[in-house]
């Protein structure tokens, strides 16, 4: 009885663990071609007052998306899978880079669609709490820039409700997400054409 018991356990506990990344990955292929709005808050350590910010974000096939600040400052970021693009227009500069796998892990919407590379740099772990699946990821690699990210998916609809992480000075940074609706994108939608006048600037 204690050896089929021991069996048992062992077999739940592997199907556990792979059954884990399937939510996030649900999650990832419900979100393609949805815009949502967002509420971004940033929390420095010791501090109680958070930075808030707001606006839009359209989602491809991740890691390709399109998030459009409103408020309190205009700017934008996106990301085509390869290449990322950071423009704010009162400055009249934006910033190019590329997404590449150390840029995938200090960003975790970068890797949520790719569960090969997330899997890599992070053990996953899924439960059930208040009639949501929570996802956490913690990094294999000690020294990453992430401390934890924890990911809310509404079971119902398999869409982000909300993503939260910390990195490894004790900065807390969340996403709230509402409003889903379907959005026609093209590859367009996730490129950006520096308008004339404006700096560009590599971060490669």
């Amino acid at each position: 009885m204690k050896r089929f018991s021991l069996i048992a356990a062992v077999v739940i506990a592997a199907s556990t663990l792979q059954a884990a990344p399937i939510e996030l990955d649900r999650a990832a292929a419900a979100m393609s071609g949805m815009e949502a709005s967002f509420t971004h808050r940033f929390t420095a350590k010791g501090f109680k007052t958070s930075q808030i910010e707001k606006g839009s974000v359209v989602f491809g096939d991740l890691p390709r998306m399109r998030w459009s600040y409103a408020s309190p400052e205009k700017k934008e970021f996106i990301f085509d899978g390869a290449s990322s693009w950071f423009y704010v227009p009162s400055d009249k500069q934006v910033t190019v880079g590329r997404v590449n796998d150390a840029r995938k892990r200090e960003l975790p919407f970068l890797l949520l669609g790719d569960s090969a590379a997330r899997d890599k740099a992070f053990t996953v772990k899924q439960a059930n709490k208040n009639g949501a699946v929570v996802t956490t990821l913690q990094p294999r690699d000690k020294s990453s820039v992430m401390r934890t990210v924890t990911v809310t998916i509404a079971p119902s609809t398999h869409l982000i409700s909300r993503i939260d992480y910390v990195d490894r000075d004790g900065n807390q940074t969340s996403f709230e997400f509402s409003g889903y609706h379907r959005r026609a994108a093209t590859a367009d939608t996730f490129r950006f054409t520096p308008p004339a006048g404006v700096q560009v600037i590599r971060a490669d």
